[in-house]
């Protein structure tokens, strides 16, 4: 199949299936969707909403619909001219005992077969921090019994629902003084080996079937529940231990997918890995069936180039496949990766450029600085807290890779080291592996290494040899050390940047939350057109066949919310002015005492409420009352990632709740003097950022990158970060012909047709040239010249040009979707000197455009606010 010409990010589970999946084709064929793109589809965690904690990897999840199901869709899909893309997890899997293998290795420790398959640190016990306190606590509360789980059929530890197989060699202790109808159980324990696990429990499920095995077992079992100390030492003989599920910022023995754990990182690096969590994957690719796949966090994994070579042999030539990775603002994809590009976060950050006014007042002089030093203060809090297990395994690796002869250090000079060398990375990681260091990544070290220095003098020394063993295996006597500790640092630079930034700087910064996406940079400040330009040009050379994403799962909030928020640039002023108007309206909604919310909180929620408040006023109580539930929700997860008065680990719930109430209480249908200033400020950021919205939808799908939608966000999306973005939607039909002179209400109508509109031509004559043409800045002239931004693509023939307004917030006509009339007098589009004028059909209006060396710019938007023309 050939390359996309648009996808549709679908996510299933909360209430998504195969079958509702069928009945979205006729929506997606007249969209002029080419493939759906699918969130994970094998066996999950019992009750997933996201499908990345999976237990079965060569299993479709039945809950979906299984394998029946799934076949049923692909058919409906090949039946309409539609092809699929799968997201695959290679980094992790849910270390939950549903998952078969993990549930093997808990049972039969480092002998089970599956125990290479998982990161884990097999010199202590396998820790698994999932109790609500310590072992100890929870066995005097009684929560901890034994049984007898008969759908594994194993001895297990039971707390709660869960059950912690024990290790059989261990059976015959926990035996001890049993019924002799029970001896041949104990005989058969006694000889079990993990070569012949399933013999093992063959053998145990046929005696338990026995009515006088099944009644002396629990009888035994019934009566040694009770005898704590027993069940103590019983624990202390198992090839792992139950622990608080807090003991794992300071204690585990495993790597784990960021903070969580839950997620067990897996070996793919090993052939035998990637061959048993790929097979069915990888058959319905080479089946035909499937015809891309996107990997999801590339950056976790070991060998990132390694793992794409194989997965691009293994998948073939003509598979398309995509990573998901945050490029910062000058890195590069790197070229001897075997993708077609990333999911599209870098696309959304150069948007970013063409909605800001790079003008504002929002960017003082000392923004960057400032930046850096309270990112590089996120850093090493969630180092020395979340992550702090991790950073004692580094240290600990570290310490073993010091020269005979180097001055002797203690174990926190060298977790400092650690801590302060990751927090200093620019980027997500380097790619340093056993293949050497490119000048790219030596460069890195070479930087981090001098900032981590001057930052920690103390620990220069310690710096210095870390990076020294970073960049190079020589001089070091342990080659396999060094590699694991190569390793681990990478995977854990990844992971630190995203929830030092992403998680936890993005929540505290509420002073312009446009730019607080995933994929943007701390410190980023708009470069306006000219730096957009740069970043298509850029992106039309090295990576075309990327994704352009405007919203996705992981994004903060939906894509009109965040363009809405983008005019706040504009009017900062003024934005500024009505925040402080309402606090003093609401604050007598704040908890006296408490100072909750707080002033840099409520200026975080008057935002957030701003990007998802509806374009029609509020007059229902139930949407009212709805926007309350989400805000609050959304609220108690911002301030916990923020990390300052309240955390997931630490949550404090009085402040919470007063954060909360407060939220209820200005959002309560009595506070009208708030709601009806709240309503009114707005309205002219709604109206500019519904504007910003199709200069985005309309750039996204005319670009360099393939147009991906994400489900719902074809008319109006105003989520908040999720689980709010996972919410039930609605489809319509499209309508026949764009609205003319639409107003506000008409919106929703404007963007999706504008989307059927251009896949349509892009899906027949537009394929090859939005695919492959280059692309080239178009100049406009005139007093309204940085209102404007203009583009054309073009091959050999053909062309086409998209055209669209900016940083229009004073200049919206009214409640229509038009700008004044006055804004476009005496400014003109330019045509490039070496293409010669012609003939151009507008797409939105139909009309046909006389092209000349000045284009007046009000013919061009003459009656729809952003236009794409293509060579008759």
């Amino acid at each position: 199949m050939p390359l996309p010409n648009a996808t549709y990010r679908l996510q299933f589970r909360n209430g998504m299936d195969f079958e509702k999946a069928v009945g979205l084709i006729p929506h997606l064929v007249g969209l002029g969707i080419s493939h759906l793109y699918a969130s994970p589809i094998f066996s999950a965690v019992s009750g997933s909403t996201h499908g990345y904690d999976i237990v079965d990897f060569n299993e479709i999840d039945h809950t979906l619909g299984g394998r029946d199901g799934f076949a049923r869709l692909l058919g409906a899909l090949k039946a309409n001219g539609l092809g699929i893309i799968l997201d695959i997890v290679p980094n992790h899997m849910a270390a939950n005992l549903e998952n078969s293998w993990w549930h093997s290795v808990v049972e039969w420790g480092q002998s089970s077969e599956f125990a290479g398959y998982f990161d884990v640190d097999w010199r202590q016990p396998l820790t698994l921090p999932f109790l609500g306190a310590s072992f100890e606590e929870e066995l005097a509360a009684g929560k901890i019994r034994l049984a007898f789980d008969r759908a594994r059929n194993c001895l297990a530890f039971a707390y709660y629902d869960a059950l912690y197989p024990l290790n059989p060699a261990s059976y015959l202790a926990a035996l001890e003084n049993c019924s002799p109808a029970l001896d041949r159980l104990v005989a058969v324990a006694s000889r079990a080996e993990a070569s012949d696990a399933a013999g093992f429990h063959a053998e145990i499920t046929s005696l338990a079937k026995a009515p006088s095995v099944a009644a002396a077992l629990d009888e035994h079992l019934q009566r040694v529940s009770t005898d704590k100390p027993f069940l103590e030492r019983l624990h202390e003989m198992q090839s792992w231990r139950l622990t608080s599920w807090k003991t794992a910022r300071d204690k585990l023995s495993y790597r784990r997918f960021f903070e969580i754990a839950g997620l067990v990182g897996l070996r793919v690096e090993d052939p035998a890995v990637f061959e048993a969590t790929h097979r069915c994957v990888l058959g319905l690719v080479q089946a035909g069936l499937v015809d891309g796949l996107r990997v999801d966090h590339i950056d976790g994994l070991a060998d990132p180039e390694n793992y794409l070579l194989r997965l691009r042999e293994r998948a073939g030539a003509h598979a398309y496949i995509i990573v998901e990775k945050i490029l910062e603002a000058s890195e590069a994809l790197p070229e001897s990766w075997p993708v077609d590009g990333t999911t599209g976060y870098e696309f959304i950050s150069a948007l970013a450029d063409l909605l800001t006014d790079e003008s504002s007042e929002l960017w003082s002089d000392g923004h960057r600085s400032a930046t850096d030093m309270v990112v590089t203060e996120c850093k090493l809090q969630v180092l020395s807290h979340n992550f702090n297990t991790e950073v004692k395994r580094l240290t600990g690796l570290a310490a073993c890779l010091r020269d005979d002869d180097a001055p002797s250090t203690d174990d926190e000079r060298m977790a400092e080291a650690v801590r302060r060398l990751i927090a200093a990375m620019p980027v997500y990681r380097t790619y340093l592996s056993g293949r050497g260091a490119s000048e790219r990544d030596r460069q890195i070290l070479g930087e981090i290494g001098s900032e981590a220095g001057a930052a920690a003098p103390e620990v220069a020394a310690e710096i210095a040899m870390i990076v020294a063993r970073l960049k190079s295996n020589d001089g070091c006597s342990d080659r396999q050390l060094a590699a694991q500790f190569r390793t681990r640092f990478q995977q854990l630079s990844g992971a630190v940047m995203a929830k030092a930034v992403e998680d936890t700087f993005f929540y505290r910064r509420g002073d312009f939350l446009a730019a607080n996406e995933v994929g943007a940079a701390a410190d980023w400040t708009p470069g306006g057109v000219d730096r957009f330009h740069e970043k298509m040009r850029e992106r039309a050379s090295r990576s075309p066949t990327g994704l352009s994403a405007t919203s996705t799962h992981d994004t903060k909030r939906g894509e009109d919310a965040r363009a809405r928020l983008h005019v706040i640039s504009e009017a900062p002023e003024l934005w500024a002015a009505a925040v402080a108007r309402w606090r003093d309206m609401n604050r007598v909604h704040h908890q006296q005492g408490a100072d909750a919310p707080g002033a840099s909180v409520e200026q975080f929620l008057y935002q957030s409420l701003l990007g998802a408040w509806p374009i029609e006023p509020l007059s229902d109580p139930k949407d009212l009352a709805f926007l309350q539930e989400r805000m609050s929700n959304f609220a108690v997860k911002a301030l916990r990632e923020a990390k300052l008065r309240t955390s997931w680990d630490s949550p404090n719930e009085q402040y919470e709740a007063a954060a909360t109430g407060f939220l209820h209480d200005i959002l309560d249908r009595r506070n009208r003097e708030f709601l009806d200033d709240f309503e009114k400020t707005t309205a002219p950021f709604i109206r500019a950022g519904l504007i910003n919205s199709l200069l985005q939808t309309l750039v996204k799908l005319t670009a360099p990158g393939i147009p991906d939608i994400y489900q719902g966000s074809e008319r109006l999306d105003l989520s908040l970060v999720d689980p709010d973005n996972r919410r039930p939607f609605s489809t319509r039909p499209s309508l026949a012909e764009l609205p003319r002179q639409p107003t506000i209400s008409d919106f929703e109508d404007c963007k999706q047709g504008l989307i059927r509109l251009c896949l349509t031509y892009r899906h027949a004559g537009g394929a090859e040239l939005l695919a492959k043409g280059g692309y080239l800045p178009l100049d406009v002239h005139g007093p309204a010249s940085r209102h404007a931004a203009a583009f054309m693509r073009r091959a050999q023939d053909g062309l086409s040009v998209t055209v669209v307004p900016r940083l229009v917030f004073r200049h919206v006509d009214g409640d229509s979707l038009s700008l004044t009339a006055g804004l476009w007098q005496d400014t003109y589009l330019l045509w490039p000197e070496d293409r010669a004028p012609k003939r151009l059909q507008n797409l939105a209006t139909g009309e046909t455009v006389e092209i000349r060396r000045s284009i007046p710019m009000g013919e061009l938007f003459g009656s729809f606010p952003v236009a794409f023309l293509f060579s008759e």
